[in-house]
């Protein structure tokens, strides 16, 4: 019965970005940093959720390919995203760094600095 049942669930396909990430502070490029309070980034397969405790709940779908990470929210708006350090509905993402508890990444707009949740 075990055999069958792990058959049917869906295993991670993009390693240790898969999971839930608590953003820890946003460098902006103009010199400004926030340090918002329990926001997340939750990736799996090919879908992002973004959410922040009391804020709004927004999801998109990534392609993962080396250190580039791709972004789109088909019904994102752009004042919700910059909550998450996103200006626009589309993103492009370069990993800096990335381990099982740690993940750093820049867009032209910020550096977002997160810890596994």
């Amino acid at each position: 019965m075990t055999v069958v049942l792990s058959g049917c669930a869906k295993r991670s396909i993009n390693g240790d970005l898969d999971g839930q990430w608590q953003i820890m502070k946003i460098e902006y490029t103009d010199g400004s940093v926030a340090t918002p309070e329990r926001t997340y980034y939750c990736f799996f397969l090919h879908t992002i959720n973004l959410r922040s405790v009391g804020g709004p709940s927004i999801a998109g779908n990534f392609t993962y390919k080396g250190d580039d990470i791709k972004i789109e929210f088909p019904n994102g708006n752009v004042e919700n995203l910059k909550l998450y350090g996103i200006n626009g509905t589309a993103v492009d993402f370069k990993i800096r760094a990335l381990s099982s508890s740690k993940m750093t990444l820049q867009s032209d707009y910020a550096i977002i600095d997160f810890r596994k949740f």
